[in-house]
């Protein structure tokens, strides 16, 4: 597989090339193991619910429209169009996004759907203003320092003033960063490159490449320009079994939820 630069050497161009080509083979693998993603993201689906309740009635949620950045196979935009929300999606994996558009055929959802379009996080293909709100999970960790900077701000640029972001990203406290963190970028704290031998597939977090493990601390710099930034942390041990067969004796998953008001 082909993996994404170390750091923000390159042009924004060939880095996002690398990318699409290490995620595009990621899904043709998931396929293949039917283990791509089919559930929404729990975080994402608890903290939206949270922002929304008391601030606008079910019944008006028709006139809301949500983004989402690395929508994948699309589960967490079903869930908000199941809600009449109307919705986007923008991934680097053309096998990805034709997931998500059997997705919305198989629920009868296509008129929830606004635009799914092929592309990069570092440059959105909206308008400024444009949504109520954007969701990301387990995409920005894997750009390269630049990259990561840059599809921060396209989502304070999209956003409408009030609209609201909810990230889902790895922490610092992860076994995986606990066990790798001597081997960080020395240009990029936080960032490593992550192979295994223990695993053979090309989805997990051990076998896709540049993970970056995020502090707290980054948040307010990445969201320059939200009126509210809270991150905060979820972790949870994997079982055993699980723990073992990515080589670790205890799995810790430690997660931010971003939680953002523009």
């Amino acid at each position: 597989m082909t993996q994404a630069p170390e750091t923000a050497a390159g042009d924004a161009h060939t880095r996002a090339q690398a990318m699409q080509q290490t995620w595009d083979t990621s899904f043709q693998d998931q396929v293949t193991a039917a283990a791509y993603n089919t559930a929404p993201v729990e975080a994402l689906v608890r903290t939206v619910s949270h922002h929304l309740r008391g601030r606008i009635e079910p019944k008006d949620y028709g006139r809301l429209s949500f983004m989402e950045v690395g929508c994948g196979a699309a589960p967490n935009l079903v869930w908000l169009a199941e809600r009449g929300i109307a919705v986007s999606g923008v991934d680097i994996s053309p096998t990805a996004l034709d997931l998500a558009r059997q997705a919305f055929a198989r629920r009868g959802l296509q008129d929830r759907l606004r635009r799914l379009e092929h592309g990069s996080a570092t440059a959105l293909p909206f308008p400024d203003n444009s949504f109520d709100g954007v969701l990301e999970s387990c995409v920005f960790q894997h750009l390269a320092r630049a990259d990561r900077a840059a599809a921060f701000a396209e989502v304070v640029r999209v956003l409408k003033p009030g609209g609201v972001f909810v990230g889902h990203m790895l922490n610092q406290r992860h076994s995986t960063f606990v066990a790798q963190r001597a081997h960080q970028l020395a240009d990029d704290p936080g960032t490593v490159r992550l192979k295994s031998d223990k695993v053979a597939n090309k989805f997990d977090l051990e076998t896709i490449g540049l993970a970056h493990f995020f502090a707290r601390e980054e948040y307010a710099d990445l969201l320059r320009g939200c009126a509210t930034v809270d991150p905060c942390e979820l972790t949870y041990e994997l079982p055993r079994v699980e723990s073992e067969r990515r080589g670790y004796a205890r799995y810790m998953q430690a997660m931010w939820i971003v939680y953002a008001v523009k």
